[in-house]
């Protein structure tokens, strides 16, 4: 049975636990009984040596509040590490926590991606005729509502996060009553807001980042399916992947039966998250199953928009909800995921058969890029491609 775990419960188990001894770089991660598969980092072409000294300089703070690092390499986790440093529950404070496998942590953004896997789900197929109708067709029940222009919106643009709505959230913290996403949450109907908004610029011209069309998403999801996002969850995409353990919040004013945060809420172990990347490096199969249509993680890892304000150099664009670029060291590596605050982080490098899981506490503070650097450490130290 799914266990939702209440945020008091949560905050107490965090506090209790004890230190999670790793072994040395050079050996396998444990090997527990959740699915995953261990091997060497070796066997993936890592150098342990490499990985050790990157593990030695994660607590001397050169990467910043990190709270664990896992690497996939072809299905299999060949390093895994955890650290100590202070955390917050959906912006309760948790004080300092010694993190282990067994740890909730906040995903925050990376739900975005989460939900849109779910959606492909959902959609189950037909893409393109689902892409390109008006997201307002997905919900007659609030027709009436919608604001001026909203019947332009196509679901693609909402994917895209460039429906062109009247939102504000870039400009305004996330701390301020007047951001948009803090605002939606003191509403019954988080959709009917987003969708009552009106439109101010052309769909499809300019990506602007919107935690309400995740939100919309989720509406879709539960429309389409007649289930709770969280019903739906745990029957396809969860369960298939052994998840039992997670907490996923949502708003007071949505009530007890009323759908979790599609945007921010999901809470999940280190492991589990490193498996919603893994879903993403294998083209939606975990374990010989197709939890997520092929198709669907083809088209969330196209980089639909080319840039975006928040990676001035190029280096990244969005997909469908999940970030989406190559980078620029010489190598020209593809490279998608997704991104939470905090700098909480999924890195899927197709060619080379690797994705980095990367938890961390550096809450509502501006980015100097100290993940990006890290994760450019962990490729750095695998030197043979297998």
């Amino acid at each position: 049975m799914v266990r939702l775990l209440r945020p008091i419960v949560a905050a107490v188990a965090v506090m209790l636990a004890g230190t999670w001894h790793p072994a040395c770089a050079a050996s396998p991660p444990e090997q527990r009984n959740d699915g995953w598969a261990v091997a060497t980092p070796e066997t993936a072409g890592f150098d342990p040596a490499a990985l050790q000294a990157l593990a030695e300089d994660i607590p001397r703070g050169g990467y910043g509040n990190i709270h664990a690092v896992l690497v996939e390499h072809d299905g299999r986790l060949v390093f895994e590490r955890y650290f100590q440093g202070s955390d917050e529950s959906w912006g309760q404070q948790l004080g300092t926590v010694r993190f282990g496998p067994d740890h909730l942590h906040d995903l925050r953004s990376v739900t975005k991606s989460v939900t849109t896997l779910l959606l492909g789900v959902a959609l189950g197929g037909g893409y393109d005729q689902a892409l390109d109708a008006p997201v307002t067709s997905y919900f007659p029940d609030i027709e009436g509502r919608f604001g001026e222009g909203a019947d332009q919106v196509k679901l693609r643009h909402v994917l895209t996060m460039t429906a062109g709505l009247q939102w504000n959230e870039m400009s305004v913290p996330y701390t301020n009553p007047d951001n948009d996403e803090v605002r939606m949450s003191g509403v019954h109907d988080p959709v009917a807001l987003v969708l009552g908004r009106p439109v101010q610029e052309p769909p499809g011209t300019r990506w602007s980042y919107n935690g309400g069309l995740t939100q919309v998403v989720a509406g879709l999801i539960e429309r389409r399916t007649g289930k709770k996002l969280r019903a739906y969850a745990d029957e396809v995409l969860f369960a298939p992947l052994g998840i039992v353990t997670y907490e996923w919040r949502g708003a007071r004013k949505w009530g007890v039966g009323g759908p979790p945060s599609a945007a921010s809420g999901l809470r999940l172990r280190p492991r589990d998250l490193a498996k919603i990347g893994s879903l993403a490096l294998n083209d939606g199969v975990w374990q010989g199953r197709q939890v997520v249509p092929a198709e669907w993680i083809a088209l969330i890892r196209q980089r639909a928009v080319e840039t975006i304000p928040w990676v001035p150099d190029g280096t990244y664009g969005y997909g469908f909800m999940w970030y989406s670029g190559r980078l620029k060291d010489g190598s020209d590596l593809e490279v998608f995921g997704a991104s939470g605050n905090g700098q909480q982080r999924l890195y899927v490098v197709p060619a080379r058969r690797v994705a980095v899981t990367v938890l961390a506490g550096m809450y509502n503070q501006r980015s100097k890029g100290e993940v990006e650097r890290l994760f450019r450490q962990v490729l750095a130290a695998q030197q043979v491609v297998r």
